[in-house]
């Protein structure tokens, strides 16, 4: 009865850390979803030409839910030539909606 006992507590302990992979990798294909869903939906709402995410975005707690992203691109209206913009996009992860503000003299550091 106890080398059943034994041999039930080793199998327990070899499965334990194969259950738990599938898990990491499923969170972290959802994690990449998430943040793939939240770039399209910042470039959309920048309204911007060749807009593009620049930086890395910032997850900020559940608790606020949001997820920051800075995005660069061009001014689309005739009156502003063409010029550059940067704007700061707060993605809302619970209800998948993103709102951008004009970021002026907002830059990203050369790494």
């Amino acid at each position: 009865m106890r080398r059943l006992a034994r041999l039930t507590l080793v199998a327990a302990a070899v499965a334990t850390p194969m259950l738990a992979a599938p898990a990491s990798a499923s969170t972290d294909a959802a994690m990449a979803r998430g943040m793939a869903q939240a770039g399209r939906a910042c470039l959309k709402a920048s309204e911007l030409k060749n807009a593009a995410i620049v930086g890395e975005p910032i997850l900020f707690s559940d608790a606020t839910g949001k997820t920051a992203i800075l995005v660069t691109g061009r001014w689309r209206p005739a009156h502003m030539r063409n010029a550059r913009a940067t704007m700061l996009c707060l993605y809302d992860r619970s209800t998948r909606r993103a709102e951008t503000q004009e970021a002026l003299r907002w830059t990203v550091a050369a790494r």
